[in-house]
Formats: C-alpha cells, structure tokens, sequence
C-alpha cells in the first residue's frame, strides 16, 4: 500500500502519529508540505517563522530520505487549492491512504473538511490524529459538560485526567520501497528580517538537544529564574513547538522522567514548566471551543463594545522601541532582533499597549504574529486577550503591569535594558527604569510618550464603564 503524509504543524519523526501510522501499514511513503500563500499572508505570519520552516523542512527531509521516504515542498495559492491538488498527487502516485495530523483554527478545519469531502468523492481512506495535545480538544469539560473559561480548574482536571497511556509516542520508521515522480517545487522565500538565525537552529535533532539541556541544566531554578529576562532560564522551545519540530508531548515525557513521573509535585522548577505546557494545551482548547476567538472577536463578549483609541504615532513609537520607557522599548528591539520576546516581558509589553495606550488588542496580536519566530495563535491571542483583559481567566477583570515597577522587579541593575539599548549604558541602576528627564538628549533617548498614572486611571474608567 502507498501512503502520503500530509505534514502542517509536525515537521519531525519523533511523536508525529501520522508518519507512524503510515510506517505502519504503507510499503511506501511520500511526504508532503503545503504552503499557502493567501492563508500565510492573512494570518499574520512572520517572514523570519517561515525562514524557520523552510530550514527545518531541509532537515526533516535528508532525515526521511534515510528511510527511502521523500518529502516535497510546494507553494499554492489558498487552501482552497489544496484539496484538488492533494487528489492530483494521489493519482498520480497510486495513494492509497492519506494521513495528517489535527490543527484547530477555524479556516483549517474549513480546509481540511474540504480535503475529506474529496477524498471520499475519490473513494480514498484517510486518518488524522491529534499530535499537538494529550487530550483532544473538548474533551476536558467542567462537571456540567462545558469547555473550561479558566485555566486553574482546567489544569486541575487535565491531571485528574491524565495517565501515562498517553505517551505510547516511541516510535521507529523502516525503510520503504521508493517512490519516484514526485513534484518538488519551491517555496517563494525573500528575507525581510533581520534576526540571528543562528540563535535559532533548525531540525529536530538541535530541537531535542535545547529540550535535554534545558531539562539538565536549567529547570530546577525555572520557577524563579524564568521573570528575569537578563537570564538565560527559559527552555527558547517555543520557535520548535510553534512548527513542530519537538512535539510538547516529548517535552512533557522528559520532565516528567525528571520528576518522578510526578505532575504537581516534585521539583518546583519542573512542575512550574509543566504548568507552561498545560497552558498551551488550554489555550488550544480555547481556540476549538470558542472559535470566534479565530474570527478576531474577544473571548469575553462583553469587552467587544470597549472604544478602544488609536494615535498612530503612539503605535509606531511602541512598535519601533521608542517610548520612553526602557524595559518596552527594550523588549521592542528584543522581538525585532530576534524575532522572540521573553514571556514576562510580552505580558508588561502587551499590557502597556492595551491598557496605558489603550490601544485595541488586535493590532498588537498581528503585530506580534508578523514578528514572531515563534508564532502560534492559540498562544499568541489567548497572551494578548489576557493581557487585555478581554480574554480567559477574567478575574479580576482587570490586570495592569507598571513598566517602570517591572523593570526595577525584575532587571534591577537595567542589564537586559542595556543589552537591548546601548546608549543608556551610563545611566545608574536607579536611573535606568526611567530615565532623568534632563538625561534625555544627552543619552538620545525619547520622553516617555505617556504619563503612566493618568493613562491606568483612563484605563480602569473604560473598563468600568463598559461593565
């Protein structure tokens, strides 16, 4: 039997149930990843994340061509496309199974509701799984049957739930008779950032050596180490897990081969990054269970009718890391630089523009999507509309980080703030978090573009009102 693997957010061997099951029950296998131009540009997705993609594609296919298994790359237009051409590719490779792993965004599950609709007309066998979460989404539910709104009490469950029959994810592919005739094309790719890839490299092997190390070197101090973005203590997995070349399962199974095998208990480090990895996994379930959270509508329905403002020379001088204040304008830089941005810092980053500037979430949420290496929207927009407190977990229904009480928190000696911006280099540690209003010009620095009282307070009016 000829299989075809139909890869999206799995580009890797390890844990990916759709190339395991084509293993399986196929004589030979051809790969396949679709990119769409259409859906790429519409969701926001960053330049340097399909940079990411593309070497990580070159790695995942010198690995499958050990197994006689080739992989293609080919650019369409739309989805709408894909399923014509995925029954194109069928025919004339004599497919007799197609396999896939689940996304759950509202225009993939459109997508892939037309790709079976074909398949069937076609009379050809298919079957997806769900790779990117332990539970299926939806199927963690409140006593009375509902998708859960918070994520303490649906952590609380998921570990109730959970057992380690989950995790039959060993898994080891054999060689396969080869498959000829392939249509390997290109992808259209022209560099339009400006981030060290070096800082990010690619395939699944550089992927599972930052999980090992990570576990080995850094998890016992997360708990306390991962607020300080001056320190190198988060797992950087993100860009990885975002693409698939490291499922969270696997990162799941090792820390928990750290810990005894222990969810909630246990090294504190470890189990504060679980809490992290069940947070992704909510998320997803948030995105299957109330898609107009894909359709750029609030979580929470009574926000949609905020006034949020807009003063377009605000929004440039957030995005351009100009606005006086030093850890945003920091964490800015950071982000283009690197296309990431530590997870406090998004929260204190996403916080100011939606709350002192009082600027609509949404135009963060694309900003940051078109930026991110890292970019994954459950994540993203679950991060955004909590910040803006539109999102899950409403209580209190309104949150508020002070930049300036941050950044003396958590970088007091200013070090990541001069790491990211040099010409405040001279300022003391008690000077850096707000820099002396005579020091400006000196130091070439701008004045803060909002006076942080005044905008809180215009904030929590807002709010109030609209209760």
């Amino acid at each position: 039997m000829n299989g075809l693997v139909w890869l999206r957010s799995d580009i890797r061997i390890d844990d990916n149930p759709a190339l395991s099951f084509a293993d399986s029950e196929c004589d030979s296998i051809i790969c396949v990843y679709l990119h769409a131009k259409k859906e790429w540009l519409d969701h926001n997705n960053a330049n340097v994340k399909l940079d990411f993609i593309l070497q990580n594609i070159a790695d995942l296919s010198k690995n499958l061509d050990k197994f006689n298994i080739q992989l293609c790359s080919l650019e369409l237009d739309s989805f709408e496309v894909i399923p014509e051409f995925i029954i194109k590719l069928c025919k004339e490779n004599n497919i007799n199974k197609c396999y896939w792993n689940n996304e759950f965004g509202v225009d993939e599950n459109i997508r892939d509701k037309n790709v079976i609709k074909a398949l069937n007309e076609h009379k050809i066998e298919f079957q997806n799984f769900d790779d990117q979460v332990v539970f299926q989404p939806g199927t963690i539910l409140t006593g009375q049957g509902k998708p859960f709104s918070v994520f303490t009490p649906f952590k609380k469950k998921w570990i109730e739930s959970f057992s380690m029959d989950h995790f039959d994810i060993e898994n080891k592919l054999t060689k396969k008779t080869i498959q000829t005739d392939l249509p390997f094309g290109e992808i259209t790719f022209t560099k339009s950032h400006q981030v060290n890839m070096e800082l990010w490299p690619a395939g699944e092997k550089a992927a599972t050596q930052r999980l090992l190390s990570f576990l080995e070197e850094k998890v016992s101090n997360y708990s306390k180490d991962r607020n300080h973005p001056i320190i190198d203590g988060t797992s950087r997995l993100s860009p990885y897990l975002a693409i698939g070349a490291i499922s969270s399962r696997r990162c799941l199974l090792e820390a928990l081969k750290l810990n005894n095998f222990e969810l909630s208990s246990g090294n504190k480090g470890i189990t504060k990054w679980i809490d992290e990895l069940i947070w992704r996994e909510f998320y997803k379930n948030i995105m299957h269970s109330f898609p107009r959270v894909s359709m750029n509508q609030p979580f929470n329905l009574a926000t949609k009718k905020i006034p949020w403002r807009f003063e377009q020379n605000e929004f440039e001088a957030w995005k351009l890391g100009k606005t006086g204040f030093p850890l945003i304008d920091a964490a800015m830089h950071q982000l283009i630089n690197e296309g990431w941005m530590h997870n406090r810092l998004r929260m204190v980053v996403a916080m100011f523009f939606t709350k002192n500037l009082l600027h609509d979430w949404r135009l963060g949420e694309a900003y940051f999507m078109n930026n991110l290496i890292d970019g994954d929207f459950a994540s993203n927009n679950g991060g955004w509309q909590w910040s803006a407190s539109t999102g899950t977990d409403a209580a209190p229904y309104f949150r508020i980080f002070n930049p300036v009480t941050q950044s003396q928190n958590f970088d007091p000696e200013g070090k990541f703030i001069k790491q990211h911006l040099p010409q405040l280099e001279s300022l003391s540690a008690k000077e850096i978090h707000l820099p002396p209003t005579e020091k400006l010009f000196d130091i070439d620095y701008p004045s803060p573009i909002v006076e942080l009282k005044t905008s809180r307070l215009r904030a929590i009016e807002v709010f109030k009102n609209n209760k």
